[in-house]
């Protein structure tokens, strides 16, 4: 599995194994979402907009004029914490497996926040490439993945799509289990692509397993 044990419990850092549930990632570098300029504007329109999910959340009767700014500012600026997110993942991804295997498709959850704030909610977020999907922990803090939650072979996970109202009236639900384990991450409509995930995943879990040593 790369530089993960086959078991993904353990990753070769170039001098020793380390627990995967012990790895911090590094600061990662920039991005060229960041080094546009674009994340500046982005926080600050979703700060202007954070009234929106207090009056949402309160089932104010004037919802649909909320929806004006959301889906001319809010919706604007997720999309491009999404495009951030995935440029990270990317990041995070090469960081651990080496640059010959890429990132197929990923997501993050990506909604705004539940209260007053500068930022999306980004707390998990998925990546699929040829040979493992990788589930990470996003940092409160700067929004950056910093751990890991689950390391497998594609033939290893089950995903699927559930519907707003499969996932609780929430916005869409990708869902990735592993065993008795159950991960979910949310998107908010007409911001991100799951189908894209699930895709990638389809293919990578109809490749065998190869024995050791092929």
């Amino acid at each position: 599995m790369g530089q993960f044990s086959d078991d993904g419990l353990w990753w070769w850092d170039s001098t020793a194994w380390v627990a995967t549930a012990e790895i911090v990632l590094p600061q990662l570098p920039p991005t060229e979402f960041e080094q546009s300029g674009r994340l500046g504007p982005a926080r600050a329109h979703l700060r202007k907009s954070g009234w929106l999910n207090w009056q949402n959340d309160a089932g104010c009767a004037l919802d649909w004029i909320a929806m004006i700014p959301y889906v001319l500012v809010t919706l604007p600026a997720l999309r491009d914490y999404r495009l951030w997110t995935l440029e990270q993942l990317s990041l995070a991804t090469a960081y651990l497996l080496g640059p010959n295997e890429p990132v197929l498709a990923g997501e993050a959850t990506v909604m705004p926040q539940e209260w007053m704030g500068d930022s999306s909610k980004r707390d998990l977020a998925v990546v699929v490439t040829a040979a493992h999907v990788l589930i990470f922990r996003i940092d409160f803090l700067d929004g950056q993945p910093r751990w890991i939650v689950l390391v497998a072979h594609p033939t290893e996970v089950k995903m699927e799509v559930r519907s707003w109202v499969e996932a609780g009236f929430r916005g869409d639900a990708l869902t990735v289990s592993r065993g008795d384990a159950q991960w979910l991450i949310r998107g908010a409509p007409g911001v991100w692509k799951p189908e894209l995930v699930v895709g990638a995943w389809r293919t990578g879990s109809a490749q065998p397993l190869r024995a050791p040593g092929n």
